[in-house]
């Protein structure tokens, strides 16, 4: 083969190989691995592997191209050195030079045109995270959304890994003068709740963000307020729109923060200071309905939001005035309170003193007719006695008699008379000699 046809053959393999290889590196290699990465997302065993064969075969193309480029030109200039060596020198050591240039050159070609190797880089995404993987080159249409809820109920697993994959961009004059770019961009949503409280001061306090707001008498104050919010699953990609940075905890601190100020001041500007103080309950529910009615359309579901603590003032002296104010009113209530005891507690004891008297009052009554009725009695009896008595006649007389009579022979000594007058031996007289016989005996 002379050299001329030999030239063309090299030529032209020369530039298929670099046609082929920048085809590869421009279209076909970004296409391919964006279809893949976009495919594992919700795909299952088969989409994870065609990800993995193409993660371990598309550098090799590129390898391919670059063998052929250099095999190609070493096989065409190889006779050129050949002739070249032979006429500088015709000993055995130029020979064996000879046959090792071509592989040391084949082997610094393929040295010099070697990319970095393509190392794999992965996102998890988590239970509570909904993930976009968003191509960054090509059709963003083709993105792909990872639908945690039903993959999960589906597949029973806690998380997913999801790979990137890159394409090679050359930066510079050589093949390797480069580096590797991602195809896709994973965003990911935390759907967690998240908690924020504002007060002015105290354990509470997040950083210095107090909810100050002015009355309609212009008096600065601040009020705390709590909320809680998440992402529902369905409103993620509704809340990404919105919100690009995808952190809901940076959107508390910032517009959530701020909506609930402007609802808590347009109530407030309202009022004067005096009569604020019992508007808490419409500035709550003011603030509660726009805050949530707000932000549902940006895909945020808000779930509480609260008022704790009182009104802490710009100036103190309102604080100490209103303090005071409440001390007197309260030592006012305890003194009222201490004269309505006292007041009820005397009520008691005049009830126990009148139940007392009651009671007494009943015993003494009933002393009193228990007596009357027993002299009652007595002189019912009395009074049977007597006319028991008119009523026995001479049956009486009669046993007044006998008992006369025993009672005179109880006291009779056994002696007789010396003198009786008639036949009345009632009307006994004693003789002067009646005590010689007793004498004699």
């Amino acid at each position: 083969m002379n050299n001329t046809r030999r030239g063309l053959l090299a030529a032209g393999l020369i530039t298929t190989a670099s046609i082929a290889n920048t085809a590869w590196l421009v279209l076909a290699q970004p296409q391919t691995g964006s279809n893949v990465a976009i495919a594992q997302v919700n795909g299952g065993e088969e989409q994870w592997r065609e990800l993995l064969t193409w993660h371990a075969l598309h550098q090799w193309p590129n390898f391919l191209a670059q063998g052929i480029i250099a095999a190609t030109l070493t096989w065409w200039v190889k006779p050129y050195i050949f002739a070249l060596l032979r006429a500088c020198s015709a000993n055995r050591a130029a020979r064996r030079i000879t046959r090792t240039l071509p592989v040391v050159l084949l082997a610094l070609a393929l040295g010099g045109c070697v990319k970095s190797y393509d190392k794999p880089e992965y996102v998890e995404i988590d239970t509570s995270e909904t993930g976009f993987l968003i191509p960054l080159e090509g059709d963003s249409a083709k993105q792909a959304r990872f639908e945690s809820v039903d993959y999960l109920q589906e597949r029973k697993v806690a998380a997913k890994r999801i790979q990137i994959t890159h394409r090679w961009n050359q930066e510079g004059r050589f093949s390797n003068d480069g580096r590797w770019l991602p195809l896709v961009r994973l965003v990911k949503v935390n759907r967690s709740p998240v908690t924020r409280e504002w007060t002015a001061e105290g354990k509470h306090a997040t950083g210095d963000k107090a909810i100050w707001v002015e009355s309609a008498d212009s008096v600065g104050f601040s009020m705390g307020f709590t909320c809680t919010a998440f992402i529902d699953e369905k409103e993620a990609a509704s809340f990404l729109y919105w919100y690009p940075s995808g952190s809901l905890a940076n959107v508390m601190d910032t517009e959530v923060r701020g909506r609930i100020q402007q609802a808590a001041a347009e109530v407030a500007a309202k009022y004067p200071l005096d009569s604020l103080r019992s508007k808490k309950q419409e500035i709550a529910d003011a603030v509660k309905k726009d805050v949530m009615a707000f932000f549902t359309q940006r895909g945020i579901t808000v779930t509480t939001v609260g008022m704790f603590g009182g009104m802490t003032y710009e100036n103190p002296a309102i604080q100490k005035a209103i303090d005071e104010t409440f001390i007197a009113q309260q030592l006012k209530v305890v003194s009222a309170a201490k004269f309505e005891s006292q007041q009820k507690e005397n009520e008691r004891i005049e009830l126990e003193a009148n139940a007392t008297a009651e009671k007494l009052r009943r015993e003494a009554q009933g002393k009193a007719d228990a007596r009357l009725a027993e002299a009652k009695a007595e002189a019912d009896a009395i009074e049977l006695v007597n006319k028991a008595v008119a009523n026995s006649g001479p049956l009486l007389m009669q046993i007044r008699a006998l008992e006369v009579e025993k009672a005179r022979v109880e006291r009779w000594n056994g002696s007789f008379p010396q003198t009786m007058l008639g036949n009345n031996p009632n009307m006994l007289f004693t003789s002067p000699l009646s005590g010689l016989g007793e004498a004699k005996r």
